[in-house]
């Protein structure tokens, strides 16, 4: 196309040399426009390399962006469901120590009720994700590389939802507190590390009285622990199974998007 121009240009040339005065203003003026059509033209390719160029390297950047996200969803979405198993097994081991519970206590397997103790209060019903490209991608604007628009919002409401689920997780442990303070209050803790087998020390036998778990006969006890047991029951049926729907969803949008 410049070689098409540069030839015209270099055949105004010669008939300018070539004209006599009367028409030389007219060759002029068409000379002075082929230049100008000349530097126009050789902007807007300049112009075009370098969108190329820059489109090319976005898209680079995008399908890098896309990969580590791929990468950290898919971990997430194994992590909620290792959540979930742990949460449903806290919850049966809740529901095991409601069996014991009642306005009178006779003869019970004190090893076995430690250990489902264990079960339902030991550890935390908490979903923590990787979230460092989550993160980086929403904090630094790198959000707007992602040419999806669905998955954009996806992204964004997927952490909007994480922080309901831990709103919902902290309401869970508070009521579990509640709970485990009845037996940390009236029971003897020490003599429950000393019959379980994965207390974290050597608690030697306590010189107390043997635990005759009173507070099991507490209807306050009892209420308390089945609206942990509820509350526990509320994230595995509805908080973490919606978190765990958006997760595939954006899976999905990000394999779509990815070359």
């Amino acid at each position: 196309m410049i070689s098409f121009f540069r030839k015209i240009r270099q055949k105004l040339l010669s008939d300018l040399t070539a004209d006599k005065a009367g028409n030389r203003v007219t060759r002029y003026l068409a000379y002075a426009l082929g230049e100008i059509m000349l530097v126009v033209i050789g902007i807007l390719i300049a112009l075009q390399v370098n969108n190329w160029n820059e489109n090319r390297k976005t898209k680079a950047a995008e399908q890098k962006l896309l990969t580590s996200l791929l990468e950290e969803f898919e971990s997430n979405a194994v992590i909620l469901d290792k959540t979930i198993g742990l949460n449903e097994s806290i919850i049966e081991a809740g529901k095991k120590i409601g069996e014991f519970t009642g306005p009178s206590i006779e003869n019970f397997d004190e090893l076995e009720l430690s250990k489902v103790m264990v079960g339902a209060f030991k550890f935390e019903p908490r979903f923590v994700p990787n979230q460092g490209t989550i993160e980086e991608t929403i904090n630094t604007g790198k959000l707007s590389i992602l040419s999806n628009p669905e998955l954009r919002r996806a992204i964004t409401n997927w952490q909007s939802d994480l922080e309901r689920v831990k709103r919902q997780e902290d309401y869970v442990l508070v009521r579990r507190d509640l709970a485990h303070d009845y037996f940390i209050n009236s029971g003897n803790f020490r003599r429950h590390l000393d019959i379980i087998d994965d207390s974290l020390i050597e608690a030697g036998q306590s010189r107390f009285p043997s635990n005759n778990f009173k507070f099991l006969e507490e209807q306050g006890f009892e209420s308390k622990l089945y609206l942990f047991i509820v509350a526990s029951a509320n994230l595995n049926q509805v908080f973490y199974p919606a978190l765990r729907t958006q997760t595939e969803s954006i899976i999905s949008l990000i394999k779509k998007e990815l070359n």
